[in-house]
């Protein structure tokens, strides 16, 4: 071996050769950083459509005894572990629900798929806890602080309520959240006292193990470290050891990450019957929610909404929201199933109602304007969206030229977003010139000397433009195109028709804004 070789690459293992100048070493990856999100009021949620604590209500598990009570009931001292007798005793008026608990893992997963807006890593942890590696997504929303203030920002908005916590590990994440620890974790060094404060009913563990904690005079996870490892395992399990030790990052913990379906479906039950606007309304604004990050999690845009009207005994009732340009905003749906709500007839109460939204496409920022030409000018589109809202999509349509110098055919109805193209330029700056109302058919008019009348003599402004097309087909045209002003001052588009060989037939074609 030559004295080079023998030098040992600084890159090589095994290695003590110092870095030259020009070497920058690698980066260790960032240490990952966890949020659970805990969802404590699912259960309540899910029965009362958004409305949790606007009269006393409860929900029971299967052996009838209270799983968790609104505000109003709380107030009056009902409490979970109750049974019914006993809350209604306390308050006389309660609304008693069962738990419904594949609505709340729909609910969940919903939820989850909501939260692929702040990071692609979301793990399921029914039945009410989401976790979320967001180590990555910390720059993207300007730091942890700022993530936490809108991640409950836009939970609000899909009508859920819930409390975080941040930890290096997502087994600490989820027990410091049900601790109701807010103050985040983001030093490894410091995990082992955070979770050593908390008491162990937070880990899950089953109710024999937790007792036989209680019985050794254990009353903090702190205690538990502090036990020797083999003497805890002999007499606690393999299990809760294992537990600590993924919390304090000592093993690895890798969690299932779940995946969106491809297609957005919501669900919620309303708390009672209702035929109120401003109820429905409220509860459609938390699903629209929910799908405005589902879509944004997937980078994906949508241009029809299908709602469905629930009642108890006739069929549902369809609405279906269709928008000029996709897109993913739940202000913007919101506006629009107002506006169509208003005209909509219900035939009786809804209990409950669904949003199914397409697959959609994917998501353009750099939208089209009112006709489709006008890169980022969305306000045009979303006044035709709201327009077809109130009277109807027949009611509102978009023009485009065509490539024709005939003035009735020089355009056509089309959809607002997609205007034809490929006019040629002569044509599209011939149309610019002309009136932006043309008449159904031209209409004649008198004349006085040989000069057109309307509303008094005409007043020639400029012209001829001669238009003499169409041979080919049974839509010929000859005419000569004056503009003119009527003694009000109104222009107006006349013409003659180069048949008439006296030259005083005049007619009306068009008028001027």
């Amino acid at each position: 071996m030559n004295g080079a070789a023998a030098q040992r690459h600084p890159d090589l293992p095994g290695s003590s050769a110092t870095p030259t100048a020009g070497h920058v070493a690698p980066r260790p990856p960032a240490a990952p950083l966890w949020l659970c999100l805990g969802l404590s009021r699912l259960p309540l949620e899910v029965r009362s459509g958004g409305c949790c604590d606007e009269d006393a209500r409860i929900i029971l598990d299967r052996a009838g005894r209270v799983v968790q009570a609104s505000a109003p009931a709380a107030d009056s001292g009902v409490a979970a572990g109750l049974p019914l007798n006993a809350a209604l005793a306390l308050c006389p008026g309660l609304v008693a629900l069962e738990r419904d608990e594949a609505a709340e893992r729909a609910a969940l997963e919903r939820l989850a798929a909501w939260a692929g807006a702040f990071t692609p890593v979301v793990s399921l942890e029914p039945p009410a806890a989401l976790l979320l590696e967001v180590r990555g997504s910390l720059h993207l929303f300007g730091g942890l602080e700022a993530l936490r203030a809108r991640l409950h920002d836009t939970l609000r908005a899909t009508g859920h309520a819930g409390r975080d916590a941040v930890a290096p590990t997502p087994l600490a994440a989820l027990w410091l959240a049900r601790a109701g620890e807010v103050e985040a974790v983001t030093d490894p060094a410091a995990l082992a006292g955070r979770i050593g404060r908390l008491r162990p009913a937070v880990t899950g563990w089953p109710g024999k193990t937790l007792a036989t904690l209680r019985d050794l005079g254990i009353g903090s996870l702190a205690d538990c470290l502090r036990l020797p490892r083999d003497g805890f395992a002999r007499r606690i399990g393999r299990g809760p050891l294992a537990d600590l030790d993924r919390a304090l990052g000592r093993i690895p913990d890798p969690r299932l990450s779940f995946r969106a379906p491809p297609r957005y479906r919501g669900a919620l039950e309303l708390a009672a019957e209702t035929v109120d606007t401003t109820r429905l309304a409220r509860a459609m604004d938390g699903l629209f929610a929910e799908l405005e990050g589902f879509l944004r999690a997937r980078q994906r845009a949508v241009g029809r909404l299908v709602i469905r009207f629930i009642h108890l005994r006739r069929p549902a009732t369809e609405l279906t929201l269709g928008l000029v340009s996709p897109g993913l905003e739940a202000a913007h749906f919101a506006a629009l199933f107002a506006a169509r709500l208003e005209r909509l007839a219900l035939p009786a109460p809804v209990i409950s109602v669904t949003l199914e939204a397409e697959s959609g496409e994917p998501f353009d920022p750099t939208a089209a304007g009112l006709f489709g030409d006008e890169p980022g000018a969305t306000a045009g589109l979303r006044l035709v969206e709201r327009l077809r809202a109130r009277l109807g999509r027949e009611a509102v349509h978009g023009v485009c030229l065509l490539d024709d110098h005939r003035p009735e055919l020089a355009w056509r109805i089309a959809e607002p977003a997609g205007a034809a193209y490929g006019v040629k330029p002569a044509i599209a700056a011939a149309a610019g010139k002309r009136p932006g109302w043309l008449l159904e058919s031209p209409r004649s008019l008198p004349s006085r000397d040989g000069r057109p009348c309307f509303d008094g003599t005409l007043l020639i402004e400029s012209g001829p433009e001669r238009l003499e097309t169409g041979w080919w087909d049974d839509h010929g045209i000859a005419r000569d195109y004056w503009v003119a002003r009527t003694p009000a001052g109104a222009r107006v588009w006349i013409f003659r028709d180069l048949a008439d060989v006296d030259g005083q037939r005049w007619f009306l074609h068009g008028l001027f804004g």
